[in-house]
């Protein structure tokens, strides 16, 4: 016999309807979940490059490329540079997300542009003491240039790569967390610095001469993924021009990130790459330095036994020596030659990956990272073919297509920041590497490794014809 104490069969029932809440709280719960993951997440496409339609797109564009210039009626160059000015509002660009603005300046940064002209094609090459050629600055200043005859094609950016210098340039919430709050005094600064140094260079044109240098600095950068015994790129490239007054000036190339001065350091600096432009211009020997930054992805500068500012005093020193050391065997030549294009690249749809199957859809990174419309640039000068990338182009990457521009007897530079930005290219078998570069950063693979380095040969191609 069953006894049922007073008020037990209230308690149980009471019971049972709590139950029922809380098992229906937690679908509801469970739904939202669902719903969301759905919404945010989707699987990753692993579909063959050969099979897609961008890589259609841009294969067919490539066919049909379309190059401006030639030979003209002579060469002539110019050169100029601008402070960047920063205010009280200025955060640091690098590392993330910084809690102040920048505390100080320890050392200045600028724009500096060169412009060459052979009277039938002229060209601007630009670089900034920046992390990156920002988009939102590049978006202005085209038309601007444009008012002064220089079209895309002919617009060749880059910038230094440095991840203490001046932020504020980009928006959205990934725009936030790269370079800080947006900062529309800054952009106007930047932008306005760029157009006046254009201009400077223009008027300053002088017939000229132009060389090319490549030298092993490789004792000085080292495969930052995979390590020494890993791929690198060791070459400092250099293109001198040198007018008929004897005043010269060289662009430099190097893929070492300039990475040595730490996040807890909050004043703007160049690093390594504004020092090294600094000594060769006060060397006397040179009038005119100018970095862009290389294929930076995966390289970082060897150990030096220093931190912070000394590490990069010593990179930019030894850096310096080599390139005064061997200024005798840069000799130049006179050339009219100057051809220009840009090609659009149509990419895969956004990957960004939270595991190896799994990843943001589309529509959440455009929110996030903003949409752009990239390309590439190529401009070949004399024997110099000068390819621009719209990323963090991997040193891992360079060699094959070095080997394409030799056996046609040219000269390949390959830049990054071209003034649209992509994340990194890195070779396509460590795609799946859990690295920052071959994840995090790596927003629109996979395959990209062999699309841009196809590209790139193309380009090399075309020009070197």
């Amino acid at each position: 016999m069953i006894i049922v104490l007073p008020g037990e069969s209230t308690s149980n029932q009471k019971s049972a309807t709590i139950l029922k809440k809380l098992i229906k709280i937690l679908i509801w719960f469970i739904s939202i979940l669902a719903v969301l993951a759905i919404s945010l997440l989707t699987l990753t496409d692993n579909t063959p490059i050969e099979e897609t339609d961008y890589y259609a797109k841009t294969k067919s564009r490539l066919s049909k490329l379309k190059i401006n210039g030639g030979y003209g009626t002579g060469l002539k160059g110019g050169w100029s540079k601008e402070s960047i000015q920063t205010n009280a509002e200025t955060y640091i660009a690098g590392y993330g997300l910084r809690e102040n603005p920048a505390s100080s300046v320890h050392d200045s940064i600028f724009v500096r542009a060169v412009v060459l002209d052979n009277g039938r094609q002229k060209v601007a090459m630009i670089t900034m003491d920046l992390l990156i050629a920002p988009p939102l600055v590049v978006e202005q200043v085209i038309p601007a240039l444009g008012k002064m005859g220089f079209g895309r094609e002919s617009i060749y950016f880059s910038a230094t790569h440095t991840h203490s210098s001046a932020g504020g340039w980009a928006g959205g919430p990934a725009g936030r967390a790269m370079a800080g709050p947006k900062n529309e005094e800054m952009i106007q600064s930047i932008a306005g610095a760029i157009v006046r140094s254009v201009k400077k260079a223009e008027v300053s044109a002088a017939d000229c001469k132009i060389g090319f240098q490549k030298l092993n600095a490789g004792e000085y950068i080292t495969n930052r993924l995979f390590g020494e015994s890993a791929l690198e790129d060791p070459w400092l490239r250099i293109m001198k021009i040198e007018k008929v007054n004897q005043e010269s000036a060289v662009v430099l190339t190097y893929a070492a990130h300039p990475t040595d001065i730490p996040k807890a350091d909050n004043r703007i600096s160049a690093d390594y790459p504004g020092m090294l432009v600094s000594n060769l211009e006060q060397s006397g020997v040179y009038q005119f330095a100018a970095f862009f930054a290389g294929a930076v992805g995966s390289m970082r500068p060897e150990d030096n036994g220093q931190d912070a500012y000394k590490k990069a005093e010593l990179i930019a020193s030894n850096l310096a020596n080599l390139i005064l050391t061997g200024r005798s065997s840069l000799k130049t030549d006179t050339t009219s030659l100057i051809r220009s294009t840009y090609i659009p690249l149509t990419l895969h749809e956004p990957q960004l990956r939270l595991s190896k199957h799994i990843r943001i859809r589309p529509w959440v990174f455009n929110w996030l990272m903003g949409e752009q419309e990239v390309g590439m640039n190529a401009l070949r000068i004399g024997d110099m073919v000068w390819i621009g990338t719209p990323c963090d182009y991997s040193g891992m990457l360079y060699h094959s297509s070095d080997e394409v521009a030799q056996k046609m007897g040219k000269d390949l530079i390959i830049t990054s920041f071209n003034g649209g930005y992509v994340g990194y290219i890195t070779p396509d078998q460590y795609y799946d590497e859990h690295k920052m570069e071959t994840q995090e950063m790596n927003w629109f693979g996979p395959y990209n490794g062999r699309y841009f380095g196809e590209v790139i040969d193309g380009l090399v191609l075309g020009m070197g014809r």
